[in-house]
């Protein structure tokens, strides 16, 4: 059963037509059934980027969708976020101490040492996103891939420890059903519904395949 984080959607600016346009598929995604969103976009400067965060919080906020914000932990300080970092990104303490006690920290893992490590580490991530669980084009730098039964074991073993997990990469229609049985909180896609031609209907789709 996908616990909090549910169908999570995963912002791509590019595939939206431009960064103008992320909130109006966030949009349609949350009525088709995305409840979670995180705002990701490596090309904008920071200015923008914030601009496009507020953007995306006017229209999360009704539908009261929690939203996370990728890599730039200034903004996501900024905005009171959660914030999701990469084993690139700066560390979890350094994030921790940025953000202060309240938002939520999640970091991107896709080894057992990975997981060892943030397990292990004075600040502890509060969830783990796990992946590429397949291979993806949407992500340049992503390792990997990892299979579902590697995900199973690392979302079992996150999970031992008292910490949920998300699973990502290559997620779509003909996969999600069995990626949402490994024990993950939450199902990540981006392409599967930021390039579609109907985002609220490839949300609705991809949400009923889910356990």
């Amino acid at each position: 059963m996908i616990g909090n984080y549910g169908l999570y959607l995963v912002t791509d600016s590019g595939m939206a037509g431009g960064w103008q346009k992320v909130a109006g598929v966030v949009a349609e995604a949350i009525d088709g059934g995305v409840n979670t969103v995180q705002v990701r976009d490596k090309e904008l400067d920071d200015t923008t980027f914030s601009a496009l965060v507020e953007s995306v919080l006017s229209v999360t906020e009704p539908a009261k969708v929690p939203l996370i914000v990728n890599d730039r932990v200034e903004v996501a300080a900024r905005f009171s976020l959660d914030v999701h970092i990469g084993q690139g990104d700066m560390p979890l303490e350094t994030a921790r101490e940025l953000l202060g006690a309240g938002p939520r920290i999640g970091l991107s893992v896709g080894t057992h040492a990975e997981l060892r490590a943030a397990l292990s580490g004075s600040i502890r991530p509060d969830l783990i996103g796990m992946g590429p669980v397949y291979a993806t084009n949407t992500k340049k730098d992503a390792g990997a891939a990892l299979g579902v039964n590697t995900l199973q074991a690392l979302a079992t073993d996150a999970a031992a420890s008292g910490i949920c997990s998300v699973a990502i990469g290559g997620l779509n229609t003909s996969n999600i059903a069995e990626v949402s049985r490994t024990g993950v909180a939450g199902c990540c896609v981006v392409s599967a519904i930021m390039a579609a031609t109907d985002p609220a209907e490839a949300a609705r789709s991809l949400k009923e395949l889910m356990a």
